[in-house]
């Protein structure tokens, strides 16, 4: 009864087994994550471990060295699969193991499949050798997912705990047959030793969705930062649509929002207009001329307030709207400004500027408002003198 126990018990773990690994083996190829690959060769080893277990029913091998080949690749591909499980526990922290260094430790299964092979005298010494390493693996894997923490660790860690915590009693249960465990009673080892197997099956689905969660939660962090940058990049992406490369101040694009805004409560709108710009240019040339542009700028945004809308308009012109400003405050900015900029900076010269001021009322026209601006600052401008030439030899 308990021979045909554990036979059922196997091959239900078999058919569970490959399930997994199909299963897996799809995710894999869907997903393309190198995350999954150790846990993909994990059950292909888990798998033909246990197909050899069942071949072995079939061909009964009857010389020793058949029956220790088999011994030699079942016990390889049972150490394997805890060992890539552990690979793949890394590989969800981040620390993708090389497949240079993954061939190391498989051949290091395969020498301890060598070396049980060599020393068992009975499938109960298999068992022991074969269960307690397992148990030391799996269990070695709980520790990893504790101290690294991957996204979704808490259902991996219980199922490796559990999966580990039947290789613990797998291997007493293999010990008593050899040497009697008192609190071990004869009654709980024959049946466990032969469902054994559907017990590993039932935990080893626990560790497969804990490997599915914690991929899920892999690739949604990695989504929710490839938003988040992609966010970034297209506010960083309107702000070079709407700023001046050269000032930078907000262009022209942003005037007309800057203007809505600021019609539910009035503003003063200011237009400037460097005098001589193009004189600066043609003598001193158009380095010494973007640097007069860039000092107007700093000029405007020392007296200006940060909640007034600062924009270079078009080549040497600016446009300030100034939300709930009063007019005679703005007058006293521009005083400021121009005695600032009316002295030498450096290789710039003394800058020399002509304002326009209007009134745009609470929800007044903007166009007019702009325009009243612009007239304003062509009147003064035609007031003032030429620039003396002689101030850019």
């Amino acid at each position: 009864m308990e021979l045909l126990l554990y036979r059922w018990s196997t091959l239900a773990q078999l058919v569970s087994d490959a399930m997994i690994m199909v299963f897996l083996m799809v995710l894999y190829r869907s997903v393309g994550r190198p995350e999954l690959r150790p846990h993909v060769l994990a059950w292909s080893a888990n798998f033909l471990a246990l197909s050899i277990t069942v071949c072995y029913w079939f061909f009964r091998p009857e010389h020793l060295w058949q029956r220790k080949l088999i011994a030699t690749f079942y016990v390889g591909l049972k150490m394997a699969f805890a060992c890539l499980l552990v690979i793949g526990v890394l590989a969800f922290a981040g620390r993708i193991v090389r497949r240079r260094h993954t061939a190391l430790v498989l051949l290091g299964c395969l020498g301890y499949g060598v070396f049980v092979a060599a020393v068992y005298r009975s499938i109960n010494e298999l068992g022991v050798l074969n269960a307690a390493a397992s148990a030391c693996i799996l269990w070695c894997a709980v520790a990893v997912i504790l101290r690294l923490r991957p996204p979704g660790w808490s259902w991996l860690a219980a199922g490796f705990a559990v999966r580990a915590g039947f290789a613990v009693v797998e291997a007493l249960a293999y010990q008593s047959q050899l040497v009697a465990i008192e609190w071990l009673p004869a009654t709980f080892v024959g049946p466990y030793l032969a469902a054994h197997s559907s017990f590993d099956g039932a935990a080893e689905w626990m560790i497969v969705l804990g490997c599915v969660l914690t991929m899920y939660r892999i690739i949604a962090a990695e989504l929710a930062r490839s938003n988040g940058e992609i966010s970034a990049a297209k506010e960083r992406m309107r702000e070079l649509a709407e700023s001046d490369m050269l000032t930078g101040l907000a262009n022209r694009r942003s005037l007309m929002p800057a203007l809505e805004a600021a019609r539910g409560q009035g503003a003063s709108i200011l237009f400037f207009d460097l005098n001589d710009f193009k004189l600066i240019n043609d003598r001193l040339g158009h380095g010494i001329g973007d640097e007069c542009l860039q000092r107007f700028a700093r000029v405007l945004r020392a007296h200006f307030r940060p909640g007034d809308t600062l924009v270079r308009y078009a080549g040497d012109e600016f446009i300030v709207v100034a939300p709930g400003a009063r007019p005679e405050d703005m007058m006293a900015r521009i005083a400021a400004a121009r005695a600032e900029l009316g002295v030498e900076d450096g290789a710039t010269p003394p800058i020399r500027f002509s304002a326009g001021l209007s009134r745009l009322d609470v929800d007044g026209d903007v166009e007019a408002a702009i325009a009243a601006a612009d007239v304003a600052m062509y009147a003064q401008k035609k007031s003032k003198p030429r620039l003396d030439e002689a101030v850019l030899r």
